[in-house]
């Protein structure tokens, strides 16, 4: 089956111009719309950003100016000043655009990046066998390597997806996002004088992986509470590598047709990262025994790199982290 240009939604979500601490490349959003009209033609686009931002030039075909939510607060240091995160920001603008959506499939697409291409719609229907007692996604969810980490600080690490990219089912991107905003964390004054935060000693998950343990514990509900950044065992593991295989394509940035603003590209790949050659592989393991993985690419590539940096990571983390709490 190919899906129709017509058929598809872009939600644009973010700020257009530098907005309170994130800076913002001049004209960034003007070229990620335009990229939308050329590579995508036929598609809606959606721009969901903030009230009070200077959306002169650009010509969406909805235009969502959201109430700002504010940073949420994730964290206290030990002096009890708060540390704020964009969750709630990333998840209303990009819920409130899914929502306003009429097409049976959506992307959602940073408004600092843009489109280089049109490859992750035949990506998403060219891995067509799939695991049914792992899919809870009604069809497979294209999503971006960059910033998808299989390893963090040396170690493996589970529901650590890339926030950049999403395309597919409207229904499936709205699992995602359309979860409710989080809570501020609220201080506990029994605890004034160390650092407070989810996972306090060990180390706070990432901003993606709290989003990420936050939607799949709404579509699975043993899927556990992920305490802190490196929590795993085998069997979290498992079931993170097969949910992946049966739920995403997981692709690099050129290999989507993803554009991305210059301090988002890496020199070359890292190797904490998924690759696309890790997700053929999954794939083989858990859905198309036929399919044929590239196993000794992967080793090449990026295998050796793993094997001799990631030791490396481990002990440079434990010693920054035991010196932090001393």
């Amino acid at each position: 089956m190919s899906i129709d240009f017509k058929d598809i939604s872009v939600i644009v979500q973010g700020p257009v111009q530098a907005y309170q601490g994130r800076d913002q490349q001049a004209g960034i959003t003007h070229q990620c719309l335009q990229s939308i009209r050329t590579h995508l033609p036929g598609a809606t686009i959606i721009l969901s950003t903030w009230e009070g931002q200077d959306c002169s030039g650009l010509e969406p075909d909805i235009l969502l100016l959201n109430k700002d939510p504010g940073g949420t607060i994730a964290a206290y240091d030990q002096h009890g000043k708060p540390g704020k995160l964009n969750f709630n920001r990333q998840l209303l603008s990009t819920a409130a655009g899914l929502r306003q959506a009429r097409t049976p499939y959506a992307i959602k697409l940073r408004s600092d990046n843009y489109l280089t291409g049109n490859e992750f719609v035949t990506a998403q229907q060219a891995y067509p066998v799939r695991n049914q007692a792992d899919s809870l996604f009604t069809e497979r969810v294209v999503v971006n390597t960059s910033y998808f980490r299989k390893y963090a600080d040396g170690h493996r690490v589970v529901m650590l997806p890339s926030d950049f990219f999403h395309f597919g089912r409207t229904e499936d991107l709205l699992k995602i996002w359309g979860i409710p905003l989080f809570d501020d964390l609220v201080f506990n004054p029994s605890q004034s004088g160390r650092p407070q935060y989810r996972g306090y000693p060990y180390i706070i998950p990432h901003a993606e992986q709290i989003y990420c343990n936050a939607w799949l514990q709404q579509l699975d509900k043993q899927v556990p509470y992920l305490e802190h950044r490196h929590q795993q065992n085998a069997a979290m593991v498992e079931y993170w590598d097969r949910f992946m295989a049966s739920n995403f394509v997981v692709m690099e940035p050129e290999q989507i047709g993803l554009g991305l603003i210059p301090r988002f590209i890496a020199k070359q790949k890292r190797p904490n990262e998924m690759s696309y050659l890790d997700w053929q592989c999954l794939y083989q393991r858990y859905c198309d025994t036929n399919f044929v993985a590239p196993k000794l690419k992967l080793f090449t590539q990026l295998g050796w790199k793993r094997l001799v940096k990631l030791p490396f990571s481990r002990l440079k983390f434990s010693i920054k982290h035991s010196k932090r709490h001393k």
